[in-house]
This record gives C-alpha cells, sequence and structure tokens, in this order.
C-alpha cells in the first residue's frame, strides 16, 4: 500500500492500530480453535446458551477474522462491487479534500460541497444495486452466522472455564 494510503483514509492510523491490539491482538492457535475432541452435540439450550456465552467471548479474534475472510472472499468474487466501493471511497476522499468555503470549478461549471456529495450518492445508488451490495450484505451476514454461531455452540467450553465457575460457587 502507498505510504499516504492510512491518510487518505476518514479512519484514523490510531483507531487501526488500536483496533489490531483489542480485538486481533489475541488470536487463538489454530489446534485450539479447531479441537475436534471438544466438539458435541449439545445436551439442550442451556447448554447451548453456556457455550456461547464462553465460546463467542474467548474466540472473538477468530470471529472477526473469519468475518474478515468472507467480505474478502465477497470483494474478490464481485469485481463489479470492488470497483463501487474504491469509487465511493475515491470520491469520498476527493470531496472530502476540497475545502468546504471554496466551491469547485469544473470547466464553467461551479459545484459546492453539498451538490459534488448529492451527486457521488445519485451516481452511488445504481452502481450499489447494479453490483448486488445488498445481497452480499445479507450472504455476509447469513454466512458468518451460520459459521461463528455453529462453531460456539458445538465447540464444548475449555478446561479454565470449569475453574472459573467453581471459584464463584
Amino acid at each position: 500500500m502507498p505510504a499516504g494510503f492510512p491518510d487518505s483514509l476518514p479512519i484514523s492510523s490510531e483507531r487501526i492500530s488500536r483496533f489490531r491490539a483489542e480485538r486481533l491482538g489475541n488470536v487463538r492457535p489454530f489446534n485450539e480453535f479447531f479441537d475436534k475432541d471438544r466438539i458435541s452435540k449439545p445436551k439442550g439450550m442451556g447448554d447451548i446458551a453456556q457455550r456461547l456465552s464462553y465460546n463467542l467471548t474467548h474466540f472473538q479474534s477468530n470471529y472477526i477474522i473469519i468475518v474478515l475472510g468472507l467480505l474478502i472472499y465477497c470483494l474478490i468474487t464481485n469485481f463489479y462491487l470492488l470497483l463501487t466501493i474504491v469509487f465511493l471511497i475515491a470520491g469520498l476522499n476527493f470531496i472530502r479534500k476540497i475545502p468546504s468555503d471554496e466551491p469547485f470549478v469544473f470547466h464553467q461549471y461551479v459545484f459546492t460541497q453539498k451538490q459534488l456529495y448529492s451527486g457521488l450518492i445519485i451516481i452511488s445508488i445504481p452502481l450499489l444495486w447494479i453490483s448486488s451490495a445488498g445481497s452480499t450484505i445479507f450472504w455476509i451476514v447469513g454466512a458468518s452466522a451460520t459459521l461463528v454461531l455453529g462453531h460456539a455452540a458445538f465447540l464444548e467450553p475449555g478446561i479454565d472455564n470449569g475453574f472459573a465457575s467453581a471459584d464463584q460457587v
């Protein structure tokens, strides 16, 4: 990526580094995440609730990586959506860099910052429709929920969870 890439994003590099440290800093090892000895059918809804409660917090970073992987997969397989998102980010970045008190002059036409944002919205709605952004979002949500909740419901809590509940008694 170019050196000035993080500066051009609306998200600061400080927030990105904090996200990496807090959310992705405690990724569990592959053999712990896919431990086939701990996979079992839950006994009932109480067991499912206990497993979800433990696994969703314990493997939170791994689940974030799964969702990001599905998002990247969708962007790779839907090239029109990728181009639309690049167009939107570039357009928003271009408009953001224009001073708000100065109009943008293109040949003999003069546009204010509000008009440029409105034009970008008007152009982006059909582009997002054509690139099927809505169905992609629903696919990501459905696939993520199925994978994450399925994994969390069928993986037994670790041994450390038994010690934590015994201390509370």
